[in-house]
């Protein structure tokens, strides 16, 4: 540490002169105080409890609320296993000023939906729950959610019953999480924490203790631990900070601090000798996998908000960007000895008390010792022969070009991401000293770190001590499971190896090698309801163009078109079924996808490619800096996509690996049934290994090139922060210089193939398989066709969301059937029977028969007894939503993508259809529904 602190002092020597980072005569700027963020205002109770609240207006009219807690499932003892995530749970169920469900049913009154803007999470050392984009126009709705802040920390009532019936639902919640890598983690945690409490405290809990525990040690638990101390509210929105701080205080203030409060300790993890080994199995695990851990101390609390912390994280970013960056080349070739890897450096597994550098490896066969040793030969080929400067050049201009997007952004940043920071700062203490800080802070990081620290800092972290090894494996007859011994046979040959220093290879020449010929805008249209210009190309294309301020530095750009990949005979079904792999990791002229990589370092564009069966669309996202960067991509792949053959190999090995084990998965089984079942076509089928190696290169880009072959088919969307002075040249070399033909464009789809989509009719099928942990999986789903318009797509939203609300008040809360559970509608605007209201969720299995005779009755009553009080809280929040979006460039793309399909428009008018919608018109809609005869079931039990 006293290396890198000397030498990093001289990297940052440029740090002292930014005028807002300024240290009096003497002091060391390595460890001193950065400022915060003053637009953050933070302050403390008299009796402990802190505070952060913010304004921002992004979204407008909208505020997050917050309440963190320093407590966790760490601070249970043993016969309180579970207790902190049932308390959890419990502050959903009843307070002092929101008895029973008033809680949610109020705030779904004013559009908050329960697990989608209200939710909390339980983790090792913190919980956190969070109310999120509420509308708080009415300055009651602020004090409200405030209170509901303040009985979560203080003012639980914590019912005996609703105790009672909650244990249901957490033991579904067990079922459902138990699966098999949870399971060995489960096994193994202990032995690579062998001497502290974390290996034992996973937040689920004990059955045992679920099930049995008095409802006063849940109240005992609770009063211990949260506490004003351990709490802290932020809040962040569209309100005025002055008014919510003095809400806070009148009425947090008088919550009492207990006397002799237990010490809140964060148990450390002590170092040990040599290598911790956590090595398990379970005939569910999907992949074998293995991973090696160095630990190292945390940084200390008093250093977290300073140069010190910034240059390390710097530093060890840096070498983490690198060395993945040589994982994922290798991982390009066919030979690779994985079939995917990475490094990481955080927590170790789920303490906070020691951290970790990591590496993983997933194998591509039965065996993981050898995929390991090539993770840890390229650790240590980085610590012996350290970075390249071409490579390190590369890796600070990303993050540059990251930052400055950010930066750039910083205007319309969204209130969560300030509020994730703000409840880290508390937890963590994590630096906040905002982006105009820690802009120029990583630009002069990026300028006067020099490559030989990083060098110099990732050899130090490779150590034969204080390392772990953790092996998660199929347990399948042909799966090697390694023991001890042969791990540490296994990396001492590596450590004696003669590693050679890495060689960096990039290409240097441009991506397009001979100029576009451009073509010429043959005609200009404005459309005053969308705010758009469109251009008709001379090739025949049209370009939509919206130009937006949401966001300074985003433009977004989707090129679609009709026809698709249905006409492909049965000879190209595997290649189809690997379609998205494949372009996923497409080329573009002589580079290939790792070179392309390089050549966009520090550039923020890039463009994918999606073809289905009736559409194909081409999507890309660059800054307005950047944008001739992404237009040069999208002529490429137009005119050049390149599939290597080397990589194209190695996709294949890496995704016969992960399906290597699949059909010992539950999910997957309960997945390939029902697709087997409800569709009656080649075409559409789960993937298996067989598929992966009969996919053909070749047909791929015969697939890729035939459907980009005609410009004149697309409509090509732009919206964002554009130029259309700056745009039109670009469009003119890039888009009009394509091959295109009008005459023979695609501009609609003649005729639908029934078999792509679902058999209509009604039936009940079920399937059994094997499982460790029983539970049932259930699909329900009711198809219909009906005219697409603005109204059939909300009803049907609509529709799928009362069903929601009834199956939670139901199947979960009076049944404790399930844990999560929840149902869909939606209205395609292409396709058969396009209207789906579905659900599909794992349950108690002996409740089979009880959940699905009550689902389908709520089908059936949902044509006569809907309420307005069922109707009303759902159109709030779709309003809401609807309002929101109105400030989003992705929401604006996607309507006139929409519009460009079908004509209908969704968008501009969609208040005042939702406005109009009336209990009668949902009832009507699900007559209509009902009365086609298209409701199927399919469920997956338990084998015998």
């Amino acid at each position: 540490m006293k290396n890198l602190l000397r030498t990093a002092l001289f990297a940052l020597m440029a740090l002292a002169m930014l005028p807002s980072v300024a240290y009096a005569q003497g002091q060391n700027p390595m460890t001193q105080p950065l400022p915060v963020d003053p637009d953050v205002r933070i302050g403390h109770l008299p009796n402990g409890l802190t505070y952060y609240i913010r304004h921002n207006e992004y979204p407008k009219g909208q505020a997050d609320f917050y309440i963190a807690q320093k407590v966790g499932s760490a601070l249970e003892e043993e016969n309180q296993r579970g207790l902190a995530h049932f308390l959890e749970h419990m502050c959903f169920n009843g307070t002092t000023n929101f008895p029973d469900n008033l809680l949610r049913d109020w705030l779904e009154s004013i559009g908050v939906k329960f697990g989608q803007n209200l939710n909390a999470y339980t983790s090792i050392d913190e919980t956190v729950y969070n109310i999120s984009n509420v509308p708080i126009a009415r300055e009651s709705v602020q004090d409200s959610c405030l209170l509901i802040l303040h009985d979560w920390a203080n003012d639980l009532t914590l019912d005996p019953k609703e105790i009672d019936k909650e244990r249901g639902v957490i033991h579904q919640e067990w079922r459902r999480s138990m699966q098999g890598q949870m399971r060995i983690f489960e096994r193994i945690l202990p032995e690579l924490l062998p001497t502290t409490k974390y290996g034992r405290r996973l937040p689920i809990g004990t059955m045992e203790v679920v099930d049995n525990f008095p409802p006063q040690a849940l109240r005992d638990y609770y009063e211990t631990w949260y506490r004003p101390d351990q709490q802290a509210v932020v809040v962040v929105g569209d309100i005025d900070v002055d008014r919510i701080e003095n809400k806070i205080k009148e009425m947090f203030t008088s919550i009492e601090m207990p006397a002799n409060a237990k010490p809140r300790t964060y148990e450390a993890v002590p170092d040990h000798k040599g290598t911790l080994f956590g090595i398990g199995s379970d005939p569910e695990q999907k992949q074998l996998v293995g991973q090696i851990m160095f630990l190292a101390d945390p940084t200390p609390a008093e250093l977290k908000n300073t140069m010190t912390y910034y240059i390390n994280d710097y530093v060890r970013g840096m070498a983490l960007s690198m060395l993945n960056n040589r994982l994922n080349d290798i991982s390009s070739h066919p030979d690779a000895p994985f079939g995917g890897a990475s490094v990481g450096y955080g927590d170790y597994i789920v303490t906070k008390t020691k951290d970790a550098l990591s590496g993983t490896a997933v194998a591509k066969g039965n065996d993981i010792v050898v995929p390991l040793q090539a993770v840890y030969r390229e650790m240590l080929r980085a610590a012996r022969g350290g970075f390249t400067q071409s490579e390190y050049d590369r890796a600070r201009n990303s993050l540059i070009s990251s930052y400055e997007s950010l930066y750039n952004n910083r205007a319309t940043r969204e209130n969560g991401t300030f509020v994730n920071e703000y409840v880290r700062n508390f937890i963590d203490g994590s630096p906040i000293p905002g982006l105009d800080i820690e802009w120029p802070l990583i630009q002069q990081l990026a300028n006067t770190t020099p490559l030989a620290l990083i060098n110099e800092t990732f050899a130090s972290m490779i150590k034969p001590d204080n390392r772990a090894i953790m092996v998660l494996a199929p347990e399948k007859e042909d799966t090697k499971i390694p023991t001890k011994e042969e791990l540490t046979s296994a990396l001492a040959a590596v450590d004696a190896e003669e590693i050679a220093p890495f060689v960096d290879n990039f290409k240097m020449e441009p991506l397009i090698t001979v100029a576009p010929k451009p073509g010429k805008i043959v005609s200009t249209k404005e459309d005053k309801v969308w705010g758009t210009t469109e251009w008709t190309l001379s090739n025949g294309a049209k370009v939509i163009i919206k130009p937006t301020k949401f966001k300074e530095d985003e433009i977004s750009m989707v090129a679609q078109a009709f026809g698709g990949t249905a006409g492909y005979s049965k000879e190209y079904i595997p290649t189809l079924l690997m379609l998205s792999n494949i372009m996923g990791n497409m080329g573009l002229g002589s580079y290939n996808s790792s070179d392309l990589s390089k050549y966009l370092s520090g550039k923020v564009a890039s463009v994918g490619v999606s073809f289905s069966s009736y559409s194909r669309s081409i999507s890309g996202g660059s800054t307005p800096k950047d944008l001739p960067t992404m237009m040069e991509l999208l002529y490429m792949v137009f005119t050049d996509i390149n599939l290597d053959a080397n990589e194209f190999a190695a996709m294949q090995k890496a995704v016969s690996a992960a399906l290597a084990n699949q059909e010992k998965n539950p999910q997957h089984v309960f997945s390939d049934k029902m697709v087997r079942t409800w569709y009656n076509s080649p075409y559409i089928k789960s993937v298996t290994p067989a598929d992966v190696e009969a996919a053909s290169r070749e047909q791929a880009l015969k697939i890729a090139k035939d459907l980009t072959a005609n410009a004149a088919d697309y409509t090509f969307v732009f919206v964002g922060n554009v130029d259309l002075n700056a745009l039109k040249p670009l469009v003119e070399t890039y888009i009009a210089s394509l091959p295109g033909n009008p005459k023979t464009a695609i501009k609609k789809v003649d005729k639908y193939n029934p078999e792509l989509f679902i058999i209509p009719g009604s039936s009940i099928d079920s399937f059994t398989t094997e499982m460790t942990t029983p539970q049932t999986f259930a699909a329900i789903a009711e198809i219909g066709d009906m005219e697409y318009t603005t109204k059939n797509a909300q009803l049907a939203s609509i529709a799928g969301q009362i069903l929601t609300n009834r199956l939670i008040k139901t199947v979960r809360e009076e049944m404790g059937a399930v844990y999560s559970i929840g149902a869909s509608g939606s209205a395609s605007r292409m396709g058969l029977n396009p209207i789906t209201l579905s659900s599909s969720f794992p349950m108690k299995p002996e409740m089979k028969n009880e959940v699905l005779d009550f689902i389908k009755s709520q089908y059936k009553a949902m044509e006569k007894d809907i309420t307005p009080e069922e109707l009303n809280p759902i159109k709030e929040y779709m309003v809401k939503s609807f309002t929101e979006s109105k400030e989003k460039n992705g929401a604006w793309l996607g309507a006139i993508l929409g519009y460009q399909t079908n004509g209908v428009d969704t968008f501009n008018n969609n208040i005042e259809t939702m406005n109009s919608i009336t209990v009668q018109d949902v009832m009507n809609f699900m007559k209509a529904l009902n009365a086609q005869g298209n409701y199927r079931v399919l469920t997956l039990d338990p084998a015998k």
